[in-house]
């Protein structure tokens, strides 16, 4: 035999010049094929007339010289495929899993399915099989990247070859950590900065609408739930540092007030014991890779990486500080959320970190008192608590931190500030911070800009292209990016 190539690839049936439909496609294949087997009906319905779906997946086998090519429905298969496996609550090291399958199941499924598609009354030669395995394989991969299912449990490099990986259909996530898989987007996503944009323009709007309302039953919700579904398939390869930035920005706050919503969540609630599981547990998928607020937290501040750096090193600085005042978690003493644009990203981080320092929390203005420290006298400055959290984002001394604080003040109360960072006779004290949800607050700030919400009529920047914001012109490191990002 000679070698054997298996590829495939995602399509969109709708555009011009695409495969043809795959009734017509698959019995113009049998033809050529000499008649063997009949696969435009493995998965047709009963009146014969298989639903339209735009996305669909395209495998071409070459073997022998000799080309054979299938082109497969998501939806379809997707809803195949749940019928023939086992969906039950498995059990995997002292750990119930509920609502489960194996993925052994489906690629045995698929590879039954790929075998009478290509060979039909030849399906069951050994050289056959292996070939059919290597398709169901590919077609298991396809279906993973574009959220039909997701992995639960087993090997992190070759998933669907682990006979005991667990996997789970979308459909049985409803109550899951994935905010915006309720359904699956089977069409070609859209720029997506646009689409995150307008998604955050819109859930801050209904927060604006119904202040005091529940809204997880109104239909407006469950529109945007489906819309939201589009990020699972956004292309993030292709877009600059800068881009990456204003993306995740406007991620992370669409994510947050998502996430209340899910959650009924009530001003005034305390939220501090919340936080940690909130951050690590809400997620979205994006580009087909799942993230958690954490983990974009962790990407936005590379702290990972500056780790592996000396200590206050110039490569263990945070690339961009003020994003901490971008970051909004719906408290009374966090951010309000703005939607950020690329090309306006560096005025607008400054904008609301000059807000946030100055205006948006008032004890924290700057006070200077005289106290008595071992039989001198020195200055006292109160700082938001958000310097003491992360104090290494902003500097790896008292002084640095004062004086980065200071950049922001007012001129006179800057000079002063300045003037007591260099003479270093000043300690630092920390306001303290409410931790009440007052997500009317944070959502506030869309009323203030609305002539900046959407970038759909802004022409698009390719990579490495037009200018970049002043402060981000030497900045390599604004957004690391993980394996799944890079090709």
């Amino acid at each position: 035999g000679g070698a054997v190539e298996v590829e495939g690839y995602l399509q969109d049936e709708d555009k011009q010049g695409g495969a043809p439909r795959k009734e017509h496609y698959e019995d113009q294949q049998m033809q050529e094929m000499g008649g063997q087997g009949d696969t435009s009906r493995a998965l047709r319905t009963q009146d014969d007339t298989p639903p339209v779906s735009p996305l669909c997946i395209r495998i071409q086998v070459h073997a022998e010289g000799i080309t054979e090519a299938l082109l497969f429905h998501v939806d379809l298969l997707a809803s195949a495929i749940r019928q023939a496996v086992m969906i039950k609550d498995h059990k995997s090291f002292l750990k119930v899993h509920p609502n489960t399958f194996r993925g052994q199941a489906a690629i045995e499924w698929l590879r039954g399915h790929a075998a009478r598609a290509l060979f039909g009354s030849e399906a069951e030669k050994e050289k056959n099989q292996q070939l059919s395995r290597s398709v169901a394989l590919l077609l298991g991969q396809k279906l993973l990247a574009v959220g039909v299912f997701r992995q639960v449990t087993g090997s992190l490099t070759k998933p669907l070859e682990d006979p005991n990986a667990l996997f789970r259909f979308h459909e049985d996530e409803k109550e899951g950590p994935l905010l915006n898989c309720r359904s699956i987007w089977f069409q070609n996503a859209r720029e997506p900065l646009l689409v995150v944009s307008e998604l955050l323009y819109t859930m801050l709007s209904l927060r604006l609408k119904y202040p005091d309302r529940d809204i997880r039953e109104i239909e407006e919700l469950n529109n945007f739930t489906a819309s939201a579904a589009e990020l699972q398939l956004v292309n993030i390869n292709d877009l600059s540092r800068i881009q990456l930035l204003a993306f995740f920005l406007n991620a992370y706050n669409l994510m947050v007030l998502h996430a209340h919503v899910v959650r009924g969540s009530v001003d005034g609630t305390d939220f501090k014991s919340q936080k940690i599981p909130f951050t690590r547990d809400n997620q979205y998928m994006i580009a087909a890779y799942n993230y958690s607020l954490a983990e974009i937290e962790e990407r936005l501040f590379c702290r990972v990486l500056r780790a592996k750096y000396a200590k206050k090193s110039d490569k263990s600085r945070a690339p961009e500080p003020r994003v901490h005042f971008a970051l909004s978690l719906g408290c009374s003493s966090s951010p309000r959320i703005r939607i950020y644009q690329p090309e306006t990203l560096d005025e607008d981080l400054q904008q609301a970190a000059v807000e946030y320092l100055t205006t948006n929390a008032p004890k924290n203005r700057m006070r200077m008192q005289q106290q008595s420290q071992g039989g001198k006298r020195v200055q006292e400055v109160m700082l938001p608590k958000i310097f003491k959290w992360y104090k290494d984002d902003f500097g790896f001394s008292k002084q640095e931190i004062l004086a980065y604080y200071a950049s922001f003040m007012p001129q006179g109360m800057r000079e002063e500030l300045t003037e007591v960072a260099r003479t270093n006779n000043f300690i630092i004290k920390y306001d303290k911070y409410d931790w009440n949800l007052h997500l009317g607050k944070a959502c506030s700030e869309v009323v203030r800009q609305p002539g900046r919400q959407l970038i759909a009529n802004a022409p698009h920047q390719p990579q490495g292209g037009g200018q970049q914001p002043s402060q981000f012109n030497n900045q390599q490191q604004v957004f690391t990016p993980s394996a799944h990002e890079v090709g």
